[in-house]
Parts: structure tokens; sequence; C-alpha cells
């Protein structure tokens, strides 16, 4: 099946979703009775269906929607959110490949109809792959499925094994993505880092410890030639905070014995590089690992790493090597920090007396005793 083909089916139901909306605002009055299954307009026996019935008021009782596709009548209950009648129903394993019939009902009087198409039964499945490209690079997220939604299967605990991952994978299932098919269980493990290439067996376990079923994938590092051999890196950057939209790559200036913080952005890093990445520099007291930025403000970004440098205390004023070697030592790049040898005065709430909010207003507080003593003199004149 594949993960793309589970986002394409959660993205298609959102369109769907989004359609019927539209659709509502401009159909005629009437109840209207809509389907949302795992294909748009299709789903398989074992499978989940999601029923929505608009036009009916609040308070109607007995709301059920019945098919033959169903293994009984299904209660559809009032969302407040929608603001509609809602329901979940299941398509019957014994359901046979064809169209059936769907009415909603208030009580005996069936007030919208809709058909459901059924699909043949699909023999269980499992599936490895590459999350980008056909090849799948060392330490990079791959995606692991098992779909058995047929006749007869049962059990819930299945796992992957492979010399290839650091440690068997326990597939689970995942209501939110894989809700219209409830026996898909998932995992997206990480390759080991240090895998060299080559085709590599994935072996699924059932509960029993049973070996189900094996697939194979081709595991290949980056290549000169291949758009993320190199990767596209910026960098060493300098920034005096965490607004890391102004650092800067040269000219950057800090006093010894302050603080830095180190960016470095690569549009195709290597997987793992959010544990390998360091800033050295003979400035900095200690080497420096970089982190990725995982926060809001880097959606959309290249990916970029960031790391905050203590510069040491005592250094002779000057320009300083900082150096982030990446990409397995392909990539190497340096860049340059001035170092100054005396603080920058910084002026503040927090600034000493004379300095700052707290110096103005006590200069002000001096001016305004004397002006007042300055005028008790004139209105009392020693003898």
């Amino acid at each position: 099946m594949g993960w793309s083909r589970r986002v394409a089916a959660l993205v298609s139901g959102i369109l769907l979703g989004g359609c019927v909306s539209t659709g509502t605002a401009i159909a005629a009055s009437g109840p209207k009775l809509d389907v949302e299954m795992f294909g748009s307009d299709w789903a398989r026996p074992g499978q989940l269906v999601d029923l929505s019935l608009e036009g009916v008021p609040r308070g109607s009782k007995a709301v059920t929607a019945i098919s033959s596709a169903f293994s009984g009548p299904v209660a559809l209950k009032w969302s407040d959110d929608a603001g509609r009648f809602d329901a979940v129903a299941t398509l019957a394993m014994s359901d046979k490949a064809e169209v059936y019939p769907l009415v909603a009902k208030i009580g005996d009087r069936a007030v919208a109809r809709n058909k459901i198409r059924v699909l043949p039964s699909q023999r269980p499945s499992f599936e490895v792959q590459a999350l980008y490209g056909t090849a799948a690079r060392p330490g990079e997220q791959i995606d692991t499925e098992f779909d058995d939604l047929y006749p007869g299967e049962t059990g819930t605990d299945f796992t992957v094994r492979s010399t290839a991952l650091a440690d068997p994978v326990r597939l689970v299932h995942d209501n939110q993505y894989d809700h219209y098919t409830p026996r898909l269980f998932t995992g997206r493990p990480y390759l080991r880092p240090e895998v060299k290439d080559g085709t590599y067996a994935f072996d699924l376990y059932g509960p029993d410890g049973r070996r189900v079923a094996e697939k194979s994938l081709t595991v290949r590092a980056a290549r000169p030639g291949d758009s993320d051999y190199l990767g596209k890196a910026r960098g060493p950057l300098f920034s005096p905070t965490f607004d890391l939209d102004t650092a800067r790559e040269h000219g950057y200036r800090v006093r010894a014995g302050g603080r830095v913080y180190v960016l470095w952005k690569d549009t195709y890093p290597d997987p793992g590089e959010e544990n390998r990445l360091s800033a050295t520099s003979p400035a900095f007291t200690q080497p420096v690992n970089l982190r990725r930025d995982d926060t809001k403000a880097a959606d959309g970004d290249d990916p970029r790493y960031y790391a905050m440098a203590t510069v040491r205390t005592g250094l002779t004023p000057g320009t300083y090597p900082v150096t982030v070697v990446a990409h397995h030592g392909r990539v190497k790049r340096t860049g340059q920090l001035i170092v100054t040898g005396r603080p920058v005065a910084k002026r503040s709430v927090t600034a000493g007396p004379g300095t700052g909010w707290l110096g103005a207003s006590g200069g002000l507080l001096v001016l305004t005793a004397l002006g007042v003593y300055v005028v008790r003199r004139r209105r009392h004149p020693t003898a």
C-alpha cells in the first residue's frame, strides 16, 4: 500500500470533505446523505466508512443508516461541531464486490439515499520502502507496513527484523492516518547510520513468532552526482541571540568571555547529521554540538542546526576560525569570528548606577532634590 498511498487517502478524504461542504451550500434544501471511504468512492470488506446526514433537525429521534453492506442498522448521532448527524460504520467482511444501496431513516421514514461501492478483498500484504526515491540512505527513516484486512486474519503483535535496523521494530495501528483500515499496522524505523550499501532483507514476524512475510530494500549512500551528495550547506553563521534569521557569516564581533550562537543550514543534510555536527574553534572553551532546529520558526526553511558557544576569557583581540565538518567529511566550511578584548557596554533596565533607565531615574531624583533645597534657601535666608 505504501506511506504515499495512506497520505493520498487522507488528503482525498479532506478534499472530499471540502467538496461536501461546498456542495451543501449550493444544494437544494432537503436532507443529504454523504459517504466518505478510503478511496473516496470505494472501500474493501472490513474497512470503515464515515456517514453524515445534513439537513435534518437536531432533535430528530431514531436516525439510522441502513444497507446490506453493514451487518445491521447504524445509529447516527448529532454532532454539535459539524451541525449534522454522523456515524462510523464497518463494512461486513462477507461483502461481495458490488454496489450496495444506502438509505438514511428517521424512524421508519426514508429521508436520503446514497450508494456504497465495495471492491474485492485483498490478500495480506507487507511493504518496505524508502520515504524518498528508490534507494534508502543510511541513517534515514523508512516506511514499513502490514495490511492483513482479510477474512480470518487475527492478531495485533507484528514485528519487523533486519540487519539494516539497530533493533526489531514493532508495527502498530495508527488510528489517525489508518482510520479506514482497522488492520493496517505500520512503523517508521531508522536504518543504522553505518549500514553499508546493499540489498537487505526485512522479515515480518507474527504474534506467535512465526515469520509471516519477507521484503527487500536497497540501501545506498549518496554518491558524486547525487543532489544530496554534498548537500547545499551555508555557514557557519553567527548571531547574538536565538533570532537566527539575522545571523551573519562575516564580520561578527563578540567580546572575550562572551557567548555567540552558531548556525548551520543545509538543503540536503546527510541522515543522522543532528548527532554528528559540531562547531570547533580555538576561541571556544570547547567544541559545541549543533542540534536540529525543530521549532515552528524553522517551518518551510532549509534544515538548520544551532548551538550556543562560550568564548574563552583572556583571548588576544583578533580573528579566530570556526569550523564545521559535514557529510561524513566531504564538506568542510570555516567562518571567521572577531573577538574583542573588552566587554560591550549595554543599556538596560538592569544596568548599574549611572547607566540605562535606572541611572537616568537616579539622576532625575538628584536634580529634583537639589531644586527643592534651593527653593527652601531662598524662602528662609540665613541671618
